[in-house]
């Protein structure tokens, strides 16, 4: 993400930005599989593949990949199951983020 920005303020703006809205968007997949809406979910999953992709989130992009294929197969019972290893992937992929971008950092190498 650092070699996308000139300004290394922007890159850790933006990592803070995703780690704050990624549980409401796997929520929203959460309620959307929960109520059968196949559109909604793969509306809310695609939410989560873009943005994780452009944080360079590899691990959880491909987990909201094969998140994307199962609910384009609408097989929503496999996807929400499927979501606890998306949460766990979301989770350590914030974790991380934090630790490298940390609350009031400037985005400055560590």
């Amino acid at each position: 993400m650092r070699s996308d920005f000139d300004d290394p303020a922007v890159v850790s703006r933006f990592a803070h930005d995703f780690c704050s809205t990624l549980e409401g968007k796997i929520d929203r997949l959460d309620v959307r599989l929960q109520g059968g809406d196949a559109m909604g979910a793969a509306d809310a999953v695609l939410s989560v593949t873009t943005s994780s992709a452009m944080v360079g989130a590899v691990r959880l992009t491909q987990a909201s990949l094969r998140m994307q294929r199962l609910i384009a197969a609408d097989d929503l019972d496999d996807a929400l199951i499927s979501l606890a290893l998306l949460r766990a992937c979301a989770a350590d992929t914030v974790t991380e983020l934090e630790r490298v971008y940390p609350k009031g950092s400037t985005g400055a190498a560590p």
